[in-house]
């Protein structure tokens, strides 16, 4: 029975056979005069062998073993069963392992489910159903059971709880009417920028910014235009606020506007987003175009689409 760094799947599920020569951390079970014993098990209709409890993690648990199977008739199944009263939702994560003694070697054989398992009040007991095959169990060559005694043991690695976080990515639906116009007169007065007056958009306060000579990259070559959230303030505890909006400089004209769609992460730290290069001051200066008229322009945010990222346990 080579056993050693074994992986394989069984039911779906993949199992993780080792040997190693230290004994099982949380629990050792230790089970004399095993065939009598369970006859007498049957002869009273129970169909498995129940450790003491233990403790891990704060929770009770208990190892259960089915001599003739659960589910299978050819193999030992060995299970851990949490004691502790669940209620409601709540559950616990664990990940187990199995151990059997071989009296020949001294060494356990290990059978390991890779997943972590989830424990509640409707699935109390997790497990593997071909564990240990009867044939090598009962086999005296392999060392399993000898004088009718044999030794099973258990370790639970509990998930610690207050470790696990749960967040979320979720579209706001929309409420209000979502754009806003800014009128800019007499924009060649400008110096360096401007904002426009606080507007509020889903409950929120917005403002808009603009260089009419551009901004860093921008400046000399283009207006660049930023789009503000005034209230960032109460984005804390991680919580962040993707805004997806389309800027717009109305033609004044032609109705041809130039418009440019982008999108924008704000938190408690970062309460603006923009572009330096919104439209060429070459465009924006060509009098066929109606961008800039008597010194005027129109620009226009409207968002599409918002989402707010946040941690709900």
């Amino acid at each position: 029975m080579s056993m050693a760094g074994e992986r394989f799947s069984q039911d779906g599920n993949e199992i993780i056979r080792a040997v190693r020569a230290t004994q099982p951390m949380h629990l050792t079970f230790e089970v004399e005069a095993y065939h009598e014993l369970v006859e007498l098990y049957e002869k009273g209709g129970r169909d498995n062998i129940i450790s003491t409890q233990f403790s891990v993690g704060h929770h009770s648990w208990a190892l259960v073993i089915y001599p003739k199977g659960k589910g299978v008739s050819d193999h030992i199944s060995l299970y851990v069963k949490l004691l502790d009263k669940i209620r409601g939702g709540k559950c616990v994560h664990a990940s187990f392992k199995f151990f059997v003694l071989n009296n020949e070697t001294e060494k356990y054989i290990t059978i390991q489910d890779a997943r972590t398992r989830s424990f509640n009040a409707g699935h109390r007991e997790w497990g593997i159903s071909k564990a240990v095959s009867a044939k090598d169990f009962f086999d005296k060559s392999k060392g399993l059971l000898v004088n009718n005694s044999c030794t099973f043991g258990v370790e639970v690695y509990v998930v610690d709880q207050t470790l696990i976080k749960t967040s979320r990515l979720s579209m706001m639906e929309k409420q209000t009417h979502r754009s806003y116009t800014w009128p800019i007169y007499d924009l060649s007065t400008i110096r360096p920028s401007l904002f426009s007056p606080t507007f509020k958009i889903e409950d929120r306060a917005w403002k808009l910014q603009v260089y009419p000579r551009g901004n860093l990259t921008g400046q000399g070559k283009y207006l660049s235009l930023y789009f503000y959230l005034i209230d960032c303030a109460d984005l804390i505890g991680g919580k962040k606020l993707y805004v997806d909006v389309q800027l717009n400089l109305k033609d004044q004209l032609t109705g041809e506007d130039h418009e440019k769609n982008v999108g924008f992460w704000f938190d408690s730290e970062k309460d603006h987003g923009g572009l330096d290069d919104f439209l060429e001051l070459a465009e924006l200066n060509n009098p066929t175009k109606g961008y800039r008229l008597d010194d005027r322009v129109m620009i226009e945010a409207a968002i599409n689409h918002m989402f707010i990222l946040q941690q709900i346990c």
